[in-house]
């Protein structure tokens, strides 16, 4: 079953185009998602206090126009078929009708208590599922060699960006990868794939390098222990 959240865009979200960034987006998908499972069941708290939390292992997000201050928008988000230990999950943003984003994610649902993962039809959840899109920008890919990775600076995980859970939270990230692919005044993301590979804790120091290839930026984050943390594939437009 789907689920719609009504929101008003607010003007601290808005980037140096005087747009909605990636992240605000994203927040604002995300944020129908929780208020589905606080509505049915299970909360993301009651599965917290469980030992049990989400997370995200894939995202794709398509973005075809831009949002502005105050423009009235309706977030709509809906579980997936799902099998194994992956919990699929759908989002789509629209504004009077027309569609401005959308979004197809991959899930695990980790045993924080043992560091296990459940697998669907571990937990049962009240919503439904509904059949998943497939937005413009492609779910998979591999960073090419041709991008000639480079490193590009160091970010340390902090207070601004650390979720419930201590590590930096998936929200975050889309606005974080973009300042590491040039100047974005004039430009913004039309799309966007992001591979979580590993989890971010709170003071962790990532290694980014960036790079481009055809058209298409792509960022990785490699932690202090030498494992990748996030891989990402990035598509820009003029404004």
């Amino acid at each position: 079953m789907k689920w719609t959240e009504k929101y008003k865009v607010i003007a601290p979200l808005m980037d140096v185009n005087n747009i909605a960034s990636p992240s605000a987006q994203l927040s604002y998908m995300q944020d129908s998602a929780n208020c589905q499972m606080e509505h049915d069941g299970p909360s993301y708290n009651e599965l917290f206090e469980k030992g049990l939390a989400f997370i995200l292992s894939r995202i794709t997000i398509s973005f075809y126009a831009p949002l502005s201050a105050h423009e009235v928008i309706e977030s709509e988000s809906w579980a997936c078929p799902s099998r194994g230990a992956t919990f699929n999950r759908c989002y789509r943003l629209t504004r009077g009708g027309d569609v401005i984003a959308e979004a197809s994610s991959a899930w695990a649902l980790l045993d924080t208590k043992n560091e296990k993962l459940c697998r669907v039809g571990d937990i049962e959840y009240k919503y439904g599922e509904d059949a998943p899109i497939e937005p413009e920008m492609p779910a998979r890919f591999r960073i090419p060699t041709e991008a000639d990775m480079s490193f590009v600076a160091e970010k340390i995980v902090g207070y601004a960006e650390a979720d419930l859970n201590g590590h930096m939270t998936n929200t975050k990230y889309p606005d974080i990868l973009c300042s590491y692919i040039g100047d974005m005044r004039g430009r913004r993301v039309s799309g966007m794939s992001v591979n979580f590979v590993s989890e971010a804790p709170l003071g962790q120091r990532l290694n980014v390098y960036a790079g481009e290839y055809d058209g298409v930026h792509y960022v990785r984050t490699i932690r202090e222990d030498g494992k990748t943390n996030v891989e990402a594939a990035i598509v820009l437009c003029d404004i």
